[in-house]
């Protein structure tokens, strides 16, 4: 893939953080959003010479107080804008691994909830597409021709 000077690209994440004991995730309710409000999963954007890992636990320890290990990649999603040329790349994770005290951030409400609770009319816009990449290991990416527009599976051949 290449890439023109003059596209900005950006780089977010996003962890879906699972408590197998109990079923559970953990949700975020972001507040300082513009998409539509709702559940969703700890992310947040890559700083400038941080690796996509270490941007991963940065931002779940900010937003929760936990820390997390052994991250899994799940897929990948792009939001693309044609004025100015940008493009959004969001990089998931998942894991069972993590350590510490949950805590409320600046960023949102912060609660464990059952991962058979989710759906369409209490997750933020797109998020069921992402809980597909999160929990169906032949779904791996998806992509949206605006940016912040709802996303579309790619489809992978059988």
């Amino acid at each position: 893939m290449t890439y023109s000077r003059s596209e900005h690209v950006e780089l977010v994440n996003m962890c879906m953080i699972y408590n197998p004991k109990t079923k559970e995730v953990l949700v975020e309710d972001k507040t300082d959003v513009t998409w539509k409000f709702g559940h969703t999963f700890p992310g947040g954007h890559v700083e400038r010479n941080e690796s996509l890992y270490d941007a991963m636990v940065r931002e779940v320890y900010e937003e929760t107080g936990l820390t997390i290990t052994q991250l899994e990649s799940c897929g990948t999603v792009e939001w693309f804008n044609q004025d100015p040329l940008y493009r959004r790349l969001g990089f998931l994770y998942k894991t069972s691994h993590f350590s510490g005290t949950l805590k409320q951030s600046s960023e949102g409400k912060i609660y464990w909830m059952p991962l058979a609770d989710l759906n369409e009319n209490n997750t933020a816009e797109s998020f069921m597409t992402f809980l597909k990449i999160f929990t169906e290991p032949t779904t791996v990416d998806a992509t949206s021709k605006i940016m912040n527009g709802s996303l579309s599976i790619i489809p992978k051949e059988a």
